[in-house]
């Protein structure tokens, strides 16, 4: 099977396969959280759609590692052309697809410098989709972070879905079904991909960063079933697990001014605060089970077991339990397109009264 580093959604991507072997649907919603393979899953599917030598699952190239890819920079504006460090046996169709220039196929994802998507971006995406394949069996398009998508972006995207054409199919992909209006919603045929379990990351990050057993299970644990989370760590990219841990820490004397600054260095833009909120969701969750089950903390974080353990004995139950609950509420806001600074605040008042036992 060309996908390689497809990890936890292999069930998912052989009911796909054959499901677009009999009756396809004319568009798809992948949901789940970041990082998990949703996109490389949507690629795949796209390579055996248009592979013209063994088309299906067994397609001919390997779009997690493609040789021909790994010498060519690309942008949403601009392509830059390399020479490939490697040769490539792939099929005409397949090499187009990975690089990105198949006239039949159209990936669409927030630009490097912005956090949306731009409505022409989708516009020009549709565009593609109303005409006839001219190579393809069908027209196929990507749209990846649909939830930076704004109203009019989305609406832009609805009138192709109210009359879509009969030789597309589109595939959007979403860290957040909550951030799409319910009209959008309804018209696509939804897919729904679990987080990464530890075991399953443990071997992405072994495979990819030649790491030994014990450090790549202690990555593993802090990815929160994230495999772009846990790549992240190795290139050194840490969360501010320590920083966040102080600050519980000292919730006890935060006032405003303090839950201000917490929001300002660590809840900045709407990617950094999603990521930190479910890194506090998933702390304090280790720190209550720790709590209740007297488990040792050495595994999940053995450089901060110290401060969780006593974290643990400082807070209630009725505290750890209404900090998590804030924390995933103030998540969920966030996805929905909330203000992430104004959450951020929010929680860590919240966390405050909780420490204090208000």
């Amino acid at each position: 099977m060309p996908l390689d580093a497809l990890r936890g959604h292999r069930e998912v991507y052989h009911r796909l396969v054959r499901e677009l072997e009999t009756r396809p649907s004319h568009a798809y919603l992948f949901s789940g959280p970041r990082g998990i393979g949703k996109s490389l899953v949507a690629q795949g599917l796209v390579h055996g759609l248009v592979c013209e030598r063994t088309p299906g699952e067994n397609f001919c190239c390997t779009p997690d590692r493609c040789p021909i890819r790994a010498g060519v920079g690309t942008t949403e504006q601009t392509r830059v052309r390399e020479k490939p460090a490697k040769t490539c046996e792939c099929c005409p169709a397949c090499v187009q697809t990975a690089l990105g220039v198949h006239p039949d196929v159209a990936h669409v994802e927030k630009p490097e410098n912005r956090t949306d998507v731009l409505i022409e971006q989708v516009r020009e995406m549709m565009g593609q989709l109303a005409l006839k394949p001219s190579r393809a069996p069908m027209r196929l398009a990507i749209l990846d972070d649909a939830e930076t998508l704004n109203v009019p972006g989305q609406n832009a995207l609805l009138k192709t879905l109210e009359e879509p054409p009969g030789h597309a199919i589109v595939f959007v992909v979403t860290a957040s079904e909550r951030a799409l209006l319910d009209t959008i919603r309804s018209r696509l045929r939804p897919v729904r991909f679990p987080a990464l379990t530890p075991a399953d990351i443990e071997e992405i990050v072994s495979a990819k960063g030649n790491l030994d057993k014990k450090k790549a299970r202690a990555i593993a644990l802090l990815a929160r079933g994230s495999a772009a989370r846990a790549l992240a760590l190795i290139d050194g990219d840490e969360p501010p697990l320590k920083e966040l841990l102080d600050a519980l820490s000292r919730a006890k004397r935060l006032d405003f001014t303090g839950a201000n600054a917490l929001a300002q260095e660590h809840f900045g833009n709407r990617e950094q605060a999603a990521d930190n909120f479910e890194l506090m969701a998933r702390l304090l969750e280790e720190i209550l089970c720790g709590k209740l089950l007297n488990a040792s903390y050495a595994e999940a974080a053995p450089e901060h077991a110290a401060i969780m353990k006593q974290l643990a004995d400082s807070y209630t139950v009725e505290a750890l339990v209404s900090c998590i609950t804030a924390s995933v509420r103030a998540h969920a806001a966030v996805e929905a397109m909330a203000n992430c600074r104004v959450q951020a605040e929010q929680l860590w008042m919240t966390i405050g009264q909780a420490a204090r036992g208000e």
